[in-house]
């Protein structure tokens, strides 16, 4: 049962499953329903649209631009994914959360193609019989956003435990459980914050007539409370966090090479040690510490060098989505939303170029499956073997 309420002289349409409803409303306060079978967090009410904000070639570029985008998005993330199934030597609490933000741009990679679907139909509706795969591709573009950005601010916490705070620490919190857990609240956050307000009424899902895209309904009555929702629980915690994170790493790595000067330049006031017959043990000793200290070192750089790539993946995101945010409170954009979207939605493609161009771990892993070379990945894991065995087989 769908039932509204609706004050305007505008003329309206109603969808509610595949039974389509369109009537003229005067000023005074008109009640409609329509006893359809339908899920009742999946209407949407939208006011008639008489011309669309782009012309048709635009929207043929924007479907073909998206096309291509999925199919290197769907790609890359499932290369990232099978990169770290294959390889033991990714299989870090980093790179948990870096798999989870890999299937939530996978996620985006599959809702692309419906939107190029609304693009490419002439008309001002959506072509197909039932609206149900447009709302469900608008659903997957905002919960794989907003899973993206708590996965990136979980990977820039997990980054500044590790390098700030003792290893013990660190193993003690990110134990498998509570990285599963972690992961598990992430995307239950995500879905809650896009199903659980058009439950109750507030704001959909489904074809937005104006940009022809599967996307959140700016029509619908509750559109703006539904935005403020959005807005609240997807950027202030991520941001907030990610910034602190990423600073605090920044000053403790800062101090620490500046301690590291420090110590040379008093070293290399000390001058030489002459070995006496009787001082050979202290001289083992300082070449056992100096060893010590050499491969802690290491260990400390290729850590930091980790940090800052995935920092460049965080940079390139929000890269991505600030003109489209920023646009969204400027006078007289609606036209180029649409635009500014396919560069929003290039964020998502993001993290496979990051991971095997610099990625010091991933790069080997994701370059020698590229090379169909996956008999040389280091630390192979027991899928990989069985992959490796049934096509020795075949």
């Amino acid at each position: 049962m769908l039932a509204a309420k609706m004050a305007r002289s505008d003329a309206v349409t109603v969808f509610s499953g595949n039974t389509t409803m369109a009537f003229s409303v005067n000023s005074s306060t008109t009640d409609f329903s329509n006893s359809s079978t339908t899920v009742f967090w999946m209407e949407n009410i939208t006011t008639t649209v008489s011309h669309s904000l782009q012309t048709y070639p635009e929207r043929v570029v924007v479907a073909v631009v998206w096309l291509l985008l999925a199919v290197f998005n769907v790609t890359g993330n499932t290369m990232v994914i099978l990169g770290v199934v294959f390889s033991r030597k990714l299989r870090t609490s980093t790179n948990v959360f870096v798999v989870s933000l890999s299937v939530a741009d996978l996620l985006t990679g599959l809702a692309l193609p419906m939107s190029a679907v609304g693009l490419l139909s002439p008309g001002n509706t959506w072509p197909w019989s039932t609206e149900t795969p447009c709302y469900l591709a608008g659903l997957l573009l905002f919960v794989s956003s907003c899973a993206s950005l708590y996965n990136l601010a979980s990977i820039a916490l997990n980054r500044l435990v590790l390098i700030k705070r003792p290893m013990t620490l660190y193993r003690s919190l990110y134990t498998k459980r509570n990285v599963v857990i972690i992961v598990v609240a992430i995307w239950f956050v995500a879905f809650a914050t896009m199903i659980v307000p058009p439950i109750f009424g507030i704001g959909g899902f489904g074809y937005d007539e104006q940009h022809h895209t599967c996307s959140d309904l700016d029509t619908h009555p509750k559109a703006k409370t539904f935005e403020r929702i959005q807005t609240f629980v997807l950027y202030p915690i991520p941001f907030i966090t990610i910034v602190t994170c990423y600073t605090m790493i920044f000053l403790h790595v800062r101090r620490h090479f500046q301690a590291q000067r420090s110590m040379r330049v008093a070293s290399s006031y000390t001058g030489p040690v002459c070995a006496t017959p009787g001082s050979s043990s202290f001289v083992v000793s300082d070449s056992s510490d100096a060893l010590k200290t050499a491969q802690s070192d290491r260990v400390y750089r290729q850590q930091l060098e980790i940090t800052k790539n995935l920092f460049m993946a965080v940079c390139a995101f929000f890269l991505c989505i600030t003109p489209y945010c920023v646009a969204l409170f400027i006078p007289n954009t609606d036209r180029y939303l649409l635009f500014l979207g396919v560069v929003f939605t290039l964020n998502s493609c993001v993290n496979p170029i990051v991971y095997a161009a610099k990625h010091p771990q991933f790069k080997k892993v994701l370059r020698r499956m590229i090379r169909c070379r996956c008999s040389q990945i280091e630390e192979p894991s027991n899928a990989l073997k069985a992959v490796m065995a049934c096509c020795r087989k075949a």
